[in-house]
């Protein structure tokens, strides 16, 4: 099974890309976002990379990445490592707005409740791994197809801490412990999940869309490569 297929840039390979072009008139049409939020030269369609890591970290299986400018100013910047947040698209407007937030804290006059608890303190939970932090961000419907939104964010190396975090949710999710075992190596159980408690360490990168055909098609492909290894 091949599942390091690599990526789509650019507007003429995008636009044949039915996916990248249902992600982008999902954001316009559903998200309802300004266009002017983008850059659009950055965009690309990652394929089906399950294990391919560069420095950014983790599994990409066939989403779009959508760059936002308001983290335009480190998007060479190598130090600030590369992280994802998974949400519900209902969130998305709000953290656009005021950034990820620490439950307790408020985006203008919203209070941020916790929506997964906070285990390991109020802080804002990321992950190294993209398939992690798509665990968090709920299955939408639109038309005949399953949309979720996961941030990708620039964070301080130094603001995060690394928490063991596989175990509850990946359990309950997708029945296994050990899905860091599609980075051979390259990834721990214990770098499943970031916390930190500085949000002007947190600053959004891109928005990434997803589609399925249906709610449970991509993780069974990740059960039967996790079986395989």
């Amino acid at each position: 099974m091949t599942y390091n297929e690599g990526y789509l840039y650019g507007a003429g390979a995008l636009g044949r890309e039915s996916d990248y072009t249902i992600s982008h008139k999902f954001i316009k049409e559903y998200l309802q976002l300004d266009e002017s939020l983008f850059s659009y030269q950055d965009n690309c369609y990652y394929l089906s990379n399950y294990c391919h890591l560069e420095n950014r970290g983790g599994h990409r299986s066939k989403c779009s990445k959508f760059v936002l400018k308001q983290g335009y100013h480190l998007f060479y910047n190598y130090e600030w490592t590369y992280s994802y947040h998974g949400t519900d698209p209902k969130n998305i407007k709000s953290i656009l707005k005021y950034g990820l937030k620490k439950s307790g804290t408020f985006a203008g006059n919203n209070k941020i409740e916790s929506a997964h608890g906070s285990a390991y303190g109020c802080g804002i939970y990321t992950s190294k791994v993209p398939l992690y932090s798509q665990l968090y961000a709920p299955m939408t419907k639109w038309g005949d197809k399953y949309f979720q939104t996961i941030f990708i964010v620039r964070q301080k190396p130094n603001s995060i801490d690394a928490q063991e975090g596989e175990g509850s949710y990946t359990k309950c999710m997708l029945n296994h412990t050990d899905i860091h075992k599609l980075y051979k190596g390259k990834i721990s159980s214990d770098e499943m999940q970031y916390v930190c408690f500085d949000e002007s360490s947190c600053v959004l990168h891109a928005l990434l869309i997803k589609v399925h055909d249906n709610c449970d098609e991509e993780y069974q492909k990740i059960i039967n490569i996790v079986n395989s290894i």
